[in-house]
C-alpha cells in the first residue's frame, strides 16, 4: 500500500448523525430505561440482559457502518452513554437537580473538554456539590437517590463522550 492509500485509509471521518443513531432508532421502547438503570445501580451482572441487547443492536448498527473491532466497542459504549443520559437527565429534572449544573461543574457534556473519567472521584462530587450551591440547590439537601443520579450522569456521559471520541 502506499504511503498516501496508508493515510487516507487512517484519516478519520466524522460518522453522520443518523449513523449515530441508529441503534438508538432501532432499539425498543424500554431498553433506555432499562440501561440507566445498569448506570444508576452499577450492577452489570443483574442488567446483563439489557446491556446484551445494546450490544446486538450496536453490532449491527456498527456493521452497516463498516466499522471494524475497536469501533464497534467504542460504538457500543456511546450507545450505553447516549441512552443512559436522555434518561437519567428526565429523573434528575424530576428530583430538581439539572443536568447543566453537573456539566458546567466538570466541564464535560457537549462543547466541553469530557475528559475521560473512568470513575467518579470525591474531588468530581466536591465540584459538583460546588456547582450545585452556586446553583441555588442545597448540596446538603441532595437526597441518596439524587447524588446516584449525579454519579450515573457522570459515567453516562463519560460513556458517551469516550465511545464518540473513539468510533472514528
Amino acid at each position: 500500500m502506499s504511503v498516501g492509500l496508508a493515510l487516507f485509509a487512517t484519516s478519520a471521518h466524522a460518522r453522520p448523525p443518523e449513523g449515530l443513531a441508529c441503534a438508538l432508532q432501532a432499539a425498543p421502547a424500554g431498553l433506555d430505561a432499562r440501561v440507566a438503570d445498569v448506570l444508576i445501580s452499577r450492577d452489570d451482572d443483574r442488567g446483563k440482559p439489557a446491556l446484551d441487547e445494546v450490544r446486538a443492536l450496536s453490532d449491527v448498527c456498527a456493521q452497516d457502518q463498516f466499522m471494524g473491532p475497536k469501533q464497534r466497542d467504542a460504538y457500543y459504549l456511546y450507545v450505553i452513554g447516549r441512552m443512559g443520559r436522555d434518561v437519567i437527565d428526565t429523573r434528575l429534572t424530576k428530583v430538581g437537580l439539572p443536568s447543566a449544573v453537573i456539566d458546567k461543574a466538570l466541564d464535560i457534556g457537549p462543547g466541553n473538554t469530557n475528559n475521560p473519567a473512568p470513575k467518579v472521584t470525591e474531588g468530581d462530587l466536591r465540584m459538583v456539590s460546588d456547582g450545585m450551591r452556586d446553583a441555588g440547590h442545597d448540596p446538603a439537601k441532595i437526597t441518596p437517590e439524587g447524588w446516584g443520579l449525579i454519579n450515573a450522569w457522570i459515567l453516562a456521559t463519560s460513556n458517551m463522550f469516550d465511545g464518540l471520541r473513539d468510533v472514528d
